[in-house]
């Protein structure tokens, strides 16, 4: 997976969460039903380059075609420290036993495997900066069970899978939203 070029953005990062619920009414009586979709809510990311420079802009939208537009997905982390909890690490299968997290320069961390909190060293190892595109990482002692979820709180800079949210743009179209109205970036589940 490619990293999206580090580029400074304008501050704050506007970030909206997406879930995805299935609601109707079932009787007479108008009762509503609902049933959740998602576990884990995804992120889209508006990301706004004020001051953004020329070169900037070029080395952004070669990193868009690079992409074939929204069709691959890339890691943004954000760069404020923030506190995060019930974010998706992974789900066990049985025989993988390192995870990348959701994160970088991660603290306060509390893992969860099937709701029960995992102690380090003793259920696993951690990594600062050792996964994929610098994201931190985990080693399990023993391999988490088939279908067994992993959830992370911390603080640090959170990890968003994502892809570019528009799949037709020009360099002008884009350069002008860097600007005016920012870029959206459409979150994916982590994995």
């Amino acid at each position: 997976m490619a990293l999206l070029p580090s580029v400074n953005y304008g501050n704050p990062v506007v970030e909206d969460m997406q879930f995805k619920t299935l609601m109707s009414n079932f009787d007479n009586l108008g009762v509503e039903r609902r049933k959740r979709k998602w576990l884990y809510p995804k992120r889209t990311v508006t990301l706004q380059y004020n001051n953004i420079t020329l070169s900037d802009a070029r080395s952004i939208f070669q990193f868009y075609i690079d992409r074939s537009g929204a069709y691959e997905a890339f890691t943004f982390f954000k760069y404020e420290t923030e506190s995060f909890e019930g974010e998706y690490v992974g789900t066990g299968d049985g025989s993988t036993v390192t995870y990348d997290l959701p994160c970088k320069n991660s603290s306060a961390r509390i893992l969860y495997l099937n709701n029960v909190v995992q102690n380090n060293p003793a259920d696993y190892t951690y990594s600062a900066l050792g996964g994929l595109d610098g994201a931190d990482q985990i080693t399990f002692i023993a391999a988490p069970t088939s279908g067994h979820r992993i959830i992370l709180d911390f603080t640090g800079n959170l990890k968003i899978r994502c892809r570019f949210k528009e799949d037709n743009m020009s360099f002008n179209t884009m350069y002008n939203r860097f600007r005016i109205f920012g870029v959206q970036l459409q979150g994916l589940l982590n994995s």
